[in-house]
């Protein structure tokens, strides 16, 4: 008879943890410490107005990174790697040396001795690290690295031009959809990055009559999905396709009427025209004078517009009639095209659009973000996660260095920066400082060698320092170039925590499995480190890990009838005595035993409510009692703080800016794949321009390491079938992508739907370098771009330039079948 794999088994609700968009559930059948099955979302009747939290191919996956043959079971060291710097630390080896087996109390001993001896000798400032814990606060503090990374010119002073934040919370809820006759996906595609749930809200608009738009270089898997018309814009020129975009919306306003919603310009903003300017304005511009030619004799036409970012005309005109106030019309954007060079005013100048069509306010309109687990329902959350109360810790060091620059301060030996802090959206003036040596780097919880630009200067910035310690669950990039690994555990391994998922849903996810090997918690790791220091733990971490689950169970809240955030799970003294935790008792909607085996709680919502949202509609209904956070209380689209900033950060470029939105060339883009950098011209050594865009094998980077996945999907590179004709390039061929940065190889995907003199290089692929010729095998997208930057600093991921054809060597084998990177006891 067949074995029962569910007899004796348990249903536990397990973490999918990563940085993907979908926030799903996820849950394993657990039987004798192995799980033998999983599924998903099933608490309840799958409907419209109730939808169950599916999740997507990589939840699925998820059992590979906890039991993956590839797993880290224990500390590890690099054969050629001895504490005390210099030659000792034989730097150029990482990447290449052998690995040893060591026990925790050698590593814990090497790894403190280490960071004692470079404590000693340069302070906290002699050491790195991206995003530093409680650990490396109290232990020694280090430099930051920051990045604009994935809400690109939106991190920075957003909130100065009035938008919230990164503008994650001002379009409507998922109902108010179907009140729409156009939604326009502008650089969005949820479908692979948003997988689950979100894209759910957009079917059912699809199936309620809305007509979609998309505009993107790529006719991409969402607008397919929802048959919607496609705007193919080059990446990294948008502001040209902005910019003609208003230029016909005032034509067709002035020459047909009902196209531009003058009331609501001139109530709600300032610094759209002449007689509407910000009272702090120290420039006698605007934008609909520039956008009409009036300061260089150049209006934005759609045909001075097709040259740059290449929309036929008749598309743009269309566009504008799409944006007219008359029309009920989501304008919805995601963040790849303010992850490029010279995207600076892409926010103002979206907002600007949003507002001329007076799509603010009111049902049917939105302007606003369409990203993450939020992606098509925003509003105020009706159920939130709890926080566990942990010690407050400080970096000593305040100074964050943009990060590809970072990497040349450490092959440099230090230097001088502006520092203008890394807290991601909360940019200072800057702080001229002088960095001495960074000789010790830290790896935590993030992917910032693989993640971040100009990674092969990173690569042999890693090579230069005395020290590299990383903690990690496979050899990922940052273990690869490490001198001592410490194996960490999955979220599968821990106790259990509760994640805000999305306003509607929080999950709770509890243990599945003891630690693989010999890998330990965060926390564990932490403590371990600490009191090999000499420092006591607690100053870091006072409770344990059981008692943090607790308290994030306990803190959950929900939306309750007063309109007010009240306890969700009702807490006994019996669960407290149980759980053997610290706590008190309270009254909730849900017991701690049922929330805990459902896997947390979805707030049951219908049309009617009472809890839908209308983004900017307070600030509308009443703008003097509800001011939006800029200097004037209104939407800027000519703003000078948010300029006056960019300013201070004194880099490349700042002449071409203004106020208020224009069109800049950027210093790597569209212009510089011609050879004297004029459009239209001869092209260059680089003649195409190429982007990265969101893979739905990866989760950024996480996931490449899951057989599943690789055989499931490949690691391509996207090229348009005109291109690859030119280039004698078909499918599947092994493709040479070269830019001035580095070079590597992808395997050909020849696509119709790609626009020409466009390449796409999906992000993630772990790099793979061949030591001997320099070529990294997986073709990873930042080891394909360089530190360029201007403006505010924008990592510009999504407008490099590069040159593809095809590979003289050895044929790519499918990565499926490429031998995982296993380290055997």
């Amino acid at each position: 008879m067949p074995t029962n794999l569910e007899e004796g088994g348990t249903w536990v609700p397990a973490a999918c943890w990563h940085n993907c968009g979908g926030r799903c559930v996820n849950k394993v059948m657990v039987k004798e410490g192995v799980v033998v099955r999983q599924k998903t979302d099933d608490s309840h009747e799958d409907s419209a107005e109730y939808p169950q939290q599916r999740g997507c191919v990589r939840g699925k996956a998820q059992q590979q990174q906890c039991f993956g043959a590839d797993r880290i079971l224990h500390p590890l060291k690099r054969k050629g790697w001895q504490p005390g710097g210099g030659e000792n630390s034989n730097g150029a080896m990482r990447g290449k040396d052998e690995w040893e087996v060591i026990s925790w109390d050698e590593a814990i001993e090497l790894s403190c001795q280490e960071i004692k001896r470079i404590s000693d000798e340069y302070g906290p400032t002699g050491f790195y690290c991206k995003s530093p814990d409680a650990t490396i606060n109290v232990m020694c503090g280090c430099v930051r690295g920051w990045d604009t990374t994935s809400h690109g010119t939106y991190t920075l002073g957003s909130d100065m031009i009035g938008l919230p934040g990164t503008d994650i919370g001002k379009a409507n809820d998922r109902f108010d959809m179907m009140n729409a006759e156009y939604v326009v996906m502008y650089s969005s595609n949820p479908t692979w990055s948003a997988a689950g749930t979100p894209t759910y809200y957009f079917i059912q608009a699809k199936e309620a009559g809305v007509k979609f738009v998309t505009v993107d270089p790529m006719y991409n898997a969402s607008a397919q999905m929802l048959d919607a018309d496609w705007i193919p814009v080059r990446n990294g020129t948008d502001m040209a396709f902005m910019l003609a975009t208003a230029y016909e919306m005032l034509r067709l306003d002035e020459e047909e009427g009902d196209i531009v919603d003058w009331d609501f310009l001139n109530a709600y903003t300032v610094g759209f025209d002449a007689d509407h300017m910000p009272d702090d304005a120290k420039l006698s511009e605007n934008l609909k004078d520039y956008v009409q030619g009036v300061y260089d004799g150049t209006p934005k036409t759609p045909e001075w517009a097709e040259p740059i970012c290449g929309v036929p005309p008749e598309q743009v005109t269309e566009f504008a009639r799409i944006l007219g106030k008359n029309n009920k019309t989501y304008l919805l954007h995601n963040y790849g095209m303010v992850r490029c060079n010279g995207s600076e005013m892409i926010p103002q100048m979206l907002m600007a659009l949003g507002a001329m069509g007076g799509h603010m306010g009111k049902s049917g309109h939105a302007c606003g973000g369409a990203y993450h687990a939020n992606c098509g329902n925003y509003g105020p959350n009706l159920v939130t996660a709890g926080n566990a109360k942990k010690p407050k810790t400080t970096n000593p060091v305040s100074t964050g260095v943009r990060q590809p620059q970072l990497y040349d301060i450490i092959l440099e030996g230090g230097g001088e920066v502006l520092d203008v802090s890394n807290s991601y959206a909360n940019f200072h003036e800057p702080i001229p400082t002088t960095l001495g040596p960074i000789k010790g780097i830290f790896h935590v919880t993030d992917a910032t060698l693989q993640t971040s630009l100009h990674q092969k200067a990173g690569i042999e910035a890693h090579r230069a320092v005395d020290f590299v310690l990383t903690r990690a669950q496979f050899m990922t990039t940052n273990a690869v170039y490490s001198d001592i690994i410490l194996p960490v555990t999955t979220e599968w391994e821990r106790p259990g925590g509760v994640t805000t998922c999305n306003r509607e849903f929080v999950y709770c996810y509890s243990k599945v499995t003891d630690p693989i090997g010999e890998s330990k918690t965060d926390q564990e790791i932490g403590v371990l480190l600490l009191e090999g220091m000499g420092m006591d733990p607690a100053l870091a971490y006072d409770t344990s890990e059981t008692q943090q689950f607790f308290e994030q169970i306990a803190g959950s809240k929900i939306m309750g009838k007063s309109g007010e955030m009240e306890p969700l799970v009702t807490i006994t003294d019996a669960d407290i005595a149980e759980w053997g935790v610290e706590g008190e008792a309270q009254e909730g909607v849900i017991s701690l035993a049922d929330f805990v085996a459902n896997g947390g709680y979805q707030f049951k919502r219908t049309p009617d409510d009472g809890y839908g949202f209308i983004g900017y509609e307070d600030f509308v209904t009443d703008p003097e009692a509800n001011p939006l956070p800029s200097a004037s209380g209104k939407l800027e689209i000519y703003c000078q703080a948010r300029y006056d900033l960019m300013a201070s950060f004194q880099y490349d470029g700042i002449e071409q800016f203004k106020p208020y939105p224009t069109y800049v060339v950027p210093c790597v883009g569209y212009e510089s794949t011609f050879k004297d950098g004029a459009i239209g011209g001869e092209k260059g050594e680089y003649p195409y321009i190429m982007y990265n865009p969101h893979y739905l094998r990866r989760s950024h980077s996480v996931f490449d390491n899951c057989p599943w996945l690789r055989e499931t999907w490949a690691n391509p590179v996207f090229l348009n079938r005109q291109d690859a004709k030119e280039k004698g390039i078909e499918e599947g061929d092994t493709v040479l992508i070269s830019a001035p940065a580095g070079q590597g190889l992808r395997t050909a995907a020849i696509l119709d739907i790609l626009m020409p003199g466009v390449v796409g290089v999906p992000h993630g692929a772990w790099v793979d370098v061949d030591e001997k010729t320099g070529i990294d095998r997986a073709g990873s997208d930042n080891y394909l771009i360089g530190a360029q930057y201007g403006g505010m600093g924008v990592s510009g991921y999504n407008n490099q330039i590069c040159n593809v054809e095809k590979y003289d060597g050895e044929a790519l084998a499918p990565d499926c079948d490429w031998p995982q990177r296993i380290v055997s006891a």
